[in-house]
């Protein structure tokens, strides 16, 4: 039987960068030229490498050529053992499907079907055995490895390997299984039905291709043994096997900035390189997924077509492979040949089949001993045309499985989807009116039932789209637009009264119940979005005018939809009592838009609803205040989708731009997103600010960064600061607040309960008084305390924070800068200054986000003491105070010849005031301590008022008497 198997071949010719994107390489013929046969013992490049100017390296010749040698030897000495051992495992396990098992559940299975050999039987999900060979991270798979691939652990761990499965069971499972069930799925449903409610799509391929395997076999077509099938046939089911839970991890990898940080893949390194290597095999797999027609490669075929790509592929990389449209094709085709099973010959222009011996498959019940094949085949074919339909919509693309203008309407798939509408109608009349009698199977019949009707939606407006494209006479595409319209009145009338039941009943549901509701009104309203997108871009706009209630209705259900992701949490977890889970977190909770199974179908609805808010924005139908409050909306769902993604990462910047048109402070150039990506994965968990000191200036930035509704943290020693704090945060909403609008709480602490509150915190903010020794042992502090992925900002208004962390022994400098602002909201300037080390990416995502939380950033790009205005300031103020001190006038005469003659609202006198006279003082004594030009009487003049007390505003008397609002 060895002689059937091709062993693949281990070359040692190509550059690390051809043999990665998988074409020919002249590297070895360019060594030959010079007179040596190893190209990793020369320097040489290769042409492909020369023209596009990159180095040309031999990494993974050199770091594999060791371990080759040393496992050939190996090879050579139990090659009949270990091969008995592999048949007998094949034979055994060859048709057990059990794709995605968690490591508990494999190392439940008996002795009997698990393999001897860890190199037999590789899987993803869980590391029970490892190749203890080294190998480099840059390889996924084996390059030697006869089966589809052993995952290197330096990639992913078996731990986050086992997060993955379960995010991938809650997530997709759970969603795309429903529409498999008996709620949705038309050929299933029925009162007496036997269907499930919910399937899994993997475990009905894999028993689809056992019965296919057993057609020759077994009269009544049973599930076939291991031990009849054939060497081959046992080698080419593992594969595919192998292939569809690879292909599965290259899928969920996206989520792995969720799994909890005591995870160990990449060993320390950044997640994102095994997001890259997991797509990178996942789709060097794809050309031999296409070549083993079945249904679990079906599935394999649509999943990598869901997989994103990751944002650090190159477009010429992205080029140099297949792409996912062309996979749903695949998988399209596959899923046509699977159910017709000819038997006359066929052939191309490259094979000729001859006739199959194969007697035909039977067709009754009755023939085949239970119609569970029957509904399977059904389901499998449902869920095809499930990627048939929305590909055919949101590409450029005709159905394959199903009819376009002409006759789709007279398919079977479709009258049923509209009868099962019809015995939903009639089953709901007996229903209690509102939502007093909705539990979760309630919720889950009406939510499927509606997912059908959105699919049968989704097939008209592709229609539509095709009888506009293809230029078909007028009455066809009024034919077509008025079915899509109907069918639109016919969902308002018999689904949304019910869905809008469940969703004044969503918080006794539980959290699969609102995925599941989510997912369903955000499809449905996207396709009447794009319905719109169709009109406007073939300027069809004599049919606008059906379409403006039900467009306006549709933009209000996405971003009603989009907050609905925002606030529902959704809990993640693993079994607390798996091995693998032992001393680790077993559970997190993070809002449900962080674990929607379909992102691209958010920022899709985004793109096209922000398009409607930036235009009437422009003609004033939107108010700023509403506008801002969308704009957040959309920018908080950006944060949380999977960062790896490079459409997300595009959003994202397309984003910033249009936020930014005008805007002095430029967006960053798309390559910067990486960097700027790192930062955004915790904000999945840290979306709030951190605040030290409770002063005048903690307060009112408390009431800044919450003004968008994130809650800040406030940290003091004092609790009578922080209990005021709390009343002057609300005197301020009160004056500044928009009615009705969104506000974060304000969360107090004590010193000692800091590091929790940096633990949910993008961003720590030092306000303490203005002393270098306090403000370096605080920055040292925060440097050891706070994850180091967050932000770490002085509001020094003197002291630059080069100068703070001079001589500082910090771990991570390049996070820590300047945010100096002056009496925010009613003087909203923010100045953001960097050092020589600080990471420019921060820099630019303070600017952004000061923005837009009511700031007017202004970035400083030069150290500089003092800032830019306060430069300026500390001239007037100076010699303000000297003309005082030498009885040139009186503060109250200064100020009044200062406004008069500079239309000034306030007289440099009334500004100290509000500032403090004892910061101001700190600020003149160190401009004194740096400057030898400083005179000394404007620092004597304000100590007599300090050595009485008079702190300014503050203490309610200074230059002028107050009343102590802000104390």
């Amino acid at each position: 039987m060895q002689g059937d198997l091709v062993t693949r071949r281990t070359q040692f010719s190509s550059c690390d960068e051809c043999r990665r994107s998988r074409v020919a390489c002249d590297a070895v013929v360019r060594a030959k030229e010079l007179g040596e046969d190893n190209v990793g013992d020369v320097d040489v490049i290769c042409s492909r490498c020369e023209r596009r100017k990159k180095s040309c390296t031999f990494k993974w010749v050199k770091e594999n050529k060791t371990a080759t040698a040393k496992k050939a030897s190996k090879t050579a000495k139990g090659k009949k053992s270990r091969q008995e051992k592999r048949e007998l495992s094949m034979s055994d396990s060859a048709l057990s499907i059990h794709q995605h098992e968690l490591p508990d559940e494999v190392a439940a299975r008996p002795a009997s079907i698990r393999s001897s050999n860890p190199s037999d039987w590789p899987s993803p999900f869980g590391h029970l055995m490892q190749d203890n060979a080294a190998g480099s991270f840059d390889m996924a798979i084996s390059p030697a490895s006869n089966s589809v691939g052993i995952l290197n652990p330096e990639i992913i761990s078996a731990l986050d390997s086992y997060w993955l499965s379960a995010i991938y069971q809650t997530g997709f499972d759970s969603v795309f299984g429903s529409w498999m069930g008996r709620f949705c799925n038309p050929f299933a449903t029925g009162e007496h039905s036997r269907a499930d409610k919910y399937v899994r799509i993997s475990d009905l391929c894999g028993k689809l291709d056992q019965w296919m395997a057993s057609e020759n076999r077994m009269p009544d077509h049973s599930a076939t043994s291991p031990r009849d099938l054939s060497h081959a046939e046992m080698v080419r089911d593992r594969q595919i096997d192998e292939s569809l839970r690879m292909t599965i991890v290259a899928f969920s990898a996206r989520w792995l900035p969720l799994v909890p940080s005591s995870s160990a893949t990449g060993q320390g390194r950044d997640r994102s390189a095994s997001i890259e290597a997991l797509w990178r095999h996942a789709r060097r797999d794809m050309l031999r997924v296409i070549n083993r027609p079945s249904y679990r490669s079906m599935l394999t075929l649509f999943l990598f077509a869901l997989t994103p790509i990751p944002s650090s592929i190159s477009e010429d990389e992205e080029l140099d492979g297949i792409s996912g449209q062309s996979c749903v094709h695949a998988a399209l085709q596959q899923i046509q040949i699977l159910r017709a099973r000819h038997r006359n010959l066929q052939f191309s222009g490259s094979k000729v089949s001859p006739f199959s011996k194969r007697p035909p498959m039977p067709t009754s019940p009755d023939s085949l001993g239970t119609s569970d094949f029957m509904m399977a085949e059904s389901t499998a074919h449902w869920a095809a045309l499930t990627f048939d339909t929305s590909a055919s919509l949101t590409l450029n693309s005709r159905s394959l499985l199903s009819s376009g203008l002409f006759g789709y309407d007279e398919e079977l798939s479709w009258r049923l989807v509209r009868s099962s509408a019809k015995m939903f109608v009639e089953t709901s009349h007996q229903w209690l009116p509102g939502s007093i009698d909705i539990d979760d199977d309630r919720a889950n019949r009406i939510v499927g039932a509606a997912a059908a009707w959105k699919l049968w939606g989704w097939k008209l407006t592709a229609v539509f789209k095709e009888a506009l494209r293809d230029g078909h006479e007028e009455d066809r595409v009024q034919n077509a637009f008025a079915a899509v319209v109907e069918s639109i009145q016919y969902f308002n009338v018999s689904f949304r009264p019910h869905l809008e039941a469940c969703q004044r009943r969503m918080h006794f549901l539980n959290q699969d119940t609102r995925l599941r509701w989510y997912s369903l009104m955000l499809h449905y309203h996207l396709s009447i979005l794009m319905l719109v997108d169709i009109v406007e871009a073939t300027e069809r706009f004599d049919l606008m005018a059906n379409l403006k209630v039900l467009t306006a209705e549709a933009e209000n259900t996405v971003m009603d939809t989009l907050v609905f992701g925002l606030n529902s949490m959704f809990t993640l977890s693993i079994n607390p009592n798996s091995a693998l889970a032992q001393g680790h977190a077993t559970s997190i909770t993070v809002p449900l838009t962080a674990v929607d199974p379909y992102p691209h179908h958010i920022v899709a609805a985004m793109q096209l609803v922000r398009k409607a808010i930036e235009r009437d924005y422009s003609v004033g139908k939107i108010t700023p205040d509403s506008y801002a409050t969308l704009r957040a909306t959309m920018e908080k769902t950006l944060d949380l989708l999977p960062q790896s993604s490079k459409s997300i990462q595009a959003a994202k910047v397309r984003q910033i731009e249009g936020e930014h048109g005008n805007n002095p402070h430029r967006p960053p150039p798309p390559q910067a997103w990486g960097r700027i990506s790192r930062l955004s994965d915790p904000l999945i968990f840290r979306r709030c600010v951190s605040i030290l000191g409770a002063g005048t200036q903690g307060r009112r930035l408390a009431f800044m960064w919450s003004s968008q509704g994130q809650d800040v943290h406030l940290i003091d020693a004092q609790p009578s600061q922080l209990q005021a704090s709390i009343g002057a945060v609300e005197e301020l909403r009160a004056s500044w607040s928009a009615k009705g609008s969104a506000t974060g709480k304000i969360v107090t602490h004590l010193p000692d309960e800091l590091g929790q509150a940096l633990q949910s915190s993008w961003l720590v903010v030092e306000c303490v008084p203005e002393r270098l020794p306090l403000k370096k042992k605080i920055l040292q502090e925060l440097d050891s305390v706070a994850p180091e992925d967050v932000i770490v900002a002085s509001n020094s208004s003197s002291y630059s924070c080069g100068e703070i962390i001079k001589d500082l022994d910090l771990t991570h400098k390049s996070r820590i800068l300047s945010a100096h602002t002056y009496w925010p909201p009613e003087t909203p300037a923010i100045e953001i200054m960097s050092h020589e080390t600080t990471d420019q990416a921060h820099v630019q995502l303070m600017l952004d986000r000061c923005a837009a939380h009511g700031f007017e950033p202004f970035h400083v790009r030069k150290p500089s003491m003092g800032y830019l205005y306060n430069r300026i300031w500390a001239a007037i103020k100076r010699e303000a105070l000297l003309a005082a001190s030498e009885g040139a006038g009186t503060p109250e005469e200064i100020d009044a010849i200062f406004r008069g003659i500079l239309k000034t609202a306030k007289g440099p006198f009334e500004l100290m005031d509000v500032v403090g006279l004892d910061v101001v003082y700190d600020i003149e004594q160190h401009y004194a301590e740096a400057r030898a030009d400083v005179p000394e009487e404007p620092r004597q003049y304000l100590k007599n008022y300090l050595d009485r007390g008079d702190l300014g505003v503050k203490s309610g008397k200074g230059f002028y008497e107050h009343a102590r609002k802000d104390t």
